[in-house]
């Protein structure tokens, strides 16, 4: 079998762009032809990822460059996309043009205009997989309840909360620049949102909002906000994305109220439970490897063993309900989800 060319662009989102190339780099059908680091100093660097771009070379046995255009040249099929989140339009675009598939780190994007951005360039290179990460998609907890709810077992979904804890990202100053990357507000958010709208298996069609900054003053957003939405059959979310939990506290937590039955379920390492009036179905304690389970969907993708789980129009759907969140955060009003041609 030829080998899938990888190439890694950006180290600002340090996490996500280590994990995602030590995990490719180990597989015998992927050849890493380089990592990318755009120019950015090595301080820089060390900051999002604890290690340099030299090193981190290194360590994979791949070249290091510093322009975009340059790891172009060695021809990649596809990329991992990690710099700032912010920019990762820049990168995504022109590499789809050019026939390349492309994996972006959570969120894909900050904004709803560089989103449909993406979602444009894909529309017209039908061929080329783009897969925005997302990895509670990829959390059997959630799995289940998607599954459970879209099997009918507890009948239409009714009432539903779903609650993030994640910690502010402040490693770099990028990271609490909201125009560089979010904030809180966009970097969490889209996890609330897309499951929302996954598993209840209903577009958004408004929101109301509230939020405060309760504990990160070096951030000029919301650290924790709360989110009522209604569905477009009828039932609501209530979102929570809270960055204020400074010990051990489950990742996600989610329930289904529906007209025949509920769900329940948190992240890691918790059961699953569907209750109906006959009886409670339990399913056994997991821990879901949420992170490599969706580079390995990638590679699935690209191989054509697997069609993407999640795709860039659903991405923009995300967006634009979170832009909308935005809009309430600011009015104090509820607001109407725009809808547009890519979602």
């Amino acid at each position: 079998m030829e080998k899938q060319r990888v190439g890694l662009v950006g180290l600002a989102q340090g996490w996500y762009a280590t994990l995602y190339s030590r995990h490719c780099a180990q597989r015998q059908d992927v050849r890493f032809v380089g990592i990318c680091d755009l120019g950015e100093s090595n301080d820089y660097v060390r900051a999002c990822a604890e290690t340099t771009a030299d090193e981190f070379a290194q360590e994979i046995g791949t070249p290091l460059f510093h322009r975009f255009e340059d790891l172009m040249d060695t021809k990649p099929t596809a990329l991992i996309v990690t710099n700032e989140s912010g920019a990762h339009h820049s990168i995504a675009v022109p590499a789809i043009e050019t026939g390349v598939h492309v994996f972006l780190g959570k969120p894909a994007t900050i904004t709803l205009s560089a989103a449909e951005q993406i979602a444009a360039a894909s529309t017209l290179h039908p061929g080329v997989v783009v897969l925005p990460g997302e990895p509670a998609r990829y959390e059997d907890g959630m799995i289940q309840a998607q599954s459970g709810v879209a099997s009918g077992v507890i009948g239409k979904p009714l009432m539903t909360h779903i609650f993030v804890n994640h910690p502010a990202m402040t490693n770099h100053a990028w990271e609490m620049d909201p125009k560089r990357g979010g904030g809180p507000v966009i970097e969490f958010g889209c996890y609330v949102i897309d499951l929302a709208e996954w598993i209840v298996g209903s577009p958004i069609v408004s929101v109301a909002a509230m939020g405060a900054n309760f504990l990160h003053p070096q951030i000029p957003t919301p650290d924790n906000v709360k989110m009522i939405a209604e569905h477009a059959n009828g039932g609501f979310s209530s979102l929570d994305m809270c960055s204020s939990i400074h010990w051990t506290y489950p990742f996600l937590g989610l329930e289904v109220i529906g007209e025949k039955g509920s769900i329940r379920t948190d992240y890691h390492n918790y059961p699953t439970y569907i209750q109906t009036p006959e009886g409670c179905q339990v399913s056994e304690p997991r821990t879901s490897a949420m992170n490599l389970r969706e580079i390995e969907h990638f590679m699935d993708c690209i191989q054509g063993k697997a069609r993407p789980g999640i795709t860039i129009q659903d991405y923009v759907s995300t967006m634009q309900v979170l832009e909308a969140v935005q809009e309430a955060l600011a009015s104090g009003r509820r607001v109407p989800v725009k809808r547009s041609e890519h979602a």
